[in-house]
């Protein structure tokens, strides 16, 4: 990791603390399992300005003291990656599988969020003791796919970063913020810390959100942009032509 880069999150740490809080109680008001998604991608040097930019307008989530927190997911796919390839291929109903656990506080989720019509998205997710390598009966019973069985899904990624959460003065949106994002799939690992993937979470769409405009304004394009997608399309040997644009997007912020 640069200086640079070390300085920048230095700057996000020192940000972050002049944010108002909020806790997981009142943050439970914006839960939006069915939502409207928007992401951004953009450099983590321009990230502690945004930060300044929004912060009257959005609280953070705290935990005991801490603001910054580490997540790790287990993604799950058929031998052949027919998940991913259902994303690849921009199919309207597809869904993802996963393992998710809050490092920080212990807790385990297994969760599967299906992509409907537009940019919709739907989650359902039930809480576990912990990560399983394999999917257990209980897991599969929640998979409801015409075209996929559950009993057929293996364990093909790791995912892990720090996530910053705020929700607006309002509670009509959430974000996520992630960064330190690093991909490991068993016999490749990547990591890009200079890039900060926003999520902006809304009922409805609407870029009236402080956050769209303070990341549009500086010329970054929303994009679609999946940590696990991301993940295969880089490390296996997969068709990814759909993602190339991603990718170039990528390398530019990444290249200056």
């Amino acid at each position: 990791m640069s200086n640079e880069i070390r300085d920048d999150l230095i700057r996000t740490k020192e940000t972050i603390n002049t944010f108002d809080f909020l806790s997981l109680e009142e943050l439970d008001k914006v839960k939006l399992l069915n939502r409207v998604d928007s992401k951004f991608v953009i450099h983590i040097k321009d990230f502690p300005d945004i930060l300044e930019e929004i912060k009257s307008d959005y609280k953070v989530l705290q935990i005991e003291t801490k603001r910054i927190h580490r997540y790790e997911s287990l993604y799950f796919d058929t031998v052949d990656f027919a998940l991913y390839k259902y994303h690849h291929n921009e199919k309207q109903d597809r869904f993802k599988v996963r393992y998710r656990k809050y490092i920080d506080s212990g807790q385990c989720y297994f969760e599967i969020k299906y992509k409907e019509k537009g940019n919709r998205t739907d989650k359902k997710r039930a809480k576990r003791m912990d990560i399983n390598m394999t999917l257990s009966e209980a897991d599969i019973k929640m998979i409801e796919h015409d075209l996929i069985k559950g009993e057929t899904l293996q364990q093909k990624v790791w995912v892990y970063f720090d996530r910053i959460t705020l929700a607006d003065n309002n509670f009509k949106e959430r974000i996520t913020l992630d960064l330190n994002i690093r991909f490991d799939n068993n016999k490749t690992q990547k990591s890009f810390p200079e890039l900060v993937v926003f999520e902006i979470k809304q009922e409805k769409s609407s870029y009236s959100s402080s956050c769209i405009k303070a990341c549009t304004k500086r010329h970054y394009e929303e994009t679609g942009f999946s940590k696990y997608s991301t993940a295969v399309a880089m490390m296996e040997d997969v068709k990814n032509n759909n993602f190339k644009p991603n990718f170039i997007k990528i390398n530019k912020l990444i290249n200056g």
